[in-house]
């Protein structure tokens, strides 16, 4: 579920705070691409499920990770595979993002955010 409106003040606080106190993952570029992958997935479904909107949501989100990640070391997530459609399962990254509304689980975000993560071509 959408983060009620009564709890949006708090809720971001919570999360930018935890965010700030982990440097925003600075700390995270010797961490195994796994665990750095999940983190990342982590916090993105905390801010989808913060956001009161579908529309822009996906976007806004994706871009701001991409600079976390970019911050850490690596490129920008690729989620070219993710935001194809299938005609088996319709938008990947969109179920993720429901997945992390709905259900409060952010595995299938981490699976499209680890398979998207790779090093930074800059990185010596």
């Amino acid at each position: 579920m959408f983060c009620r409106a009564t709890f949006l003040q708090s809720e971001t606080r919570r999360i930018f705070n935890e965010l700030e106190k982990e440097d925003f993952l600075r700390a995270a570029a010797p961490w195994p691409l796994k665990k750095f992958g999940d983190r990342l997935a982590y916090f993105q479904s905390e801010l989808i499920a913060l956001h009161p909107f579908y529309e822009l949501n996906g976007r806004i989100t994706r871009m701001f990770f991409d600079l976390i990640a970019i911050y850490v070391g690596y490129g920008p997530i690729d989620y070219g595979q993710a935001l194809r459609d299938d005609p088996d399962v319709d938008n990947n990254y969109i179920r993720a993002s429901i997945d992390c509304v709905q259900r409060a689980d952010h595995t299938l975000l981490s699976e499209l955010v680890l398979a998207g993560l790779s090093p930074s071509e800059a990185a010596p």
